[in-house]
């Protein structure tokens, strides 16, 4: 590779300041770039974990969601009945009944008036 100095085996033999310089520097290199994986690891790390605790929150999000929708139909289960009750079965009875006997007077009453 151009612009970075070899260190060529026969003079690791030799002890010259050159070979100590660029053994040196090689050390040196070495050191950062296991400091430097070791942050990158520890980073991926957190991304690691992180990213699994949102997996685990989505899953408990997904759960509770589905209890409150369970608990929500209930609740509109309970209020359509609630409101048939309530509502529709005395109307119901009113137009059934009531309209049916007011109307029926009505007719006799005509009748009568004639």
């Amino acid at each position: 590779m151009p612009g970075i100095d070899k260190l060529p085996i026969e003079e690791t033999l030799e002890d010259s300041p050159q070979t100590r310089s660029l053994l040196g520097v090689f050390e040196e290199d070495a050191t950062a770039i296991s400091n430097y994986m070791n942050q990158l690891y520890q980073a991926m790390h957190r991304i690691y974990d992180a990213q699994n605790e949102l997996s685990a929150a989505t899953h408990l999000t997904s759960k509770l969601l589905k209890e409150y929708e369970k608990q929500l139909s209930s609740c509109h289960a309970v209020l359509s009945t609630q409101l048939a009750d309530a509502m529709m079965f005395p109307i119901t009875q009113f137009k059934e009944r009531d309209l049916k006997e007011i109307l029926t007077l009505k007719e006799v009453f005509q009748i009568a008036s004639n």
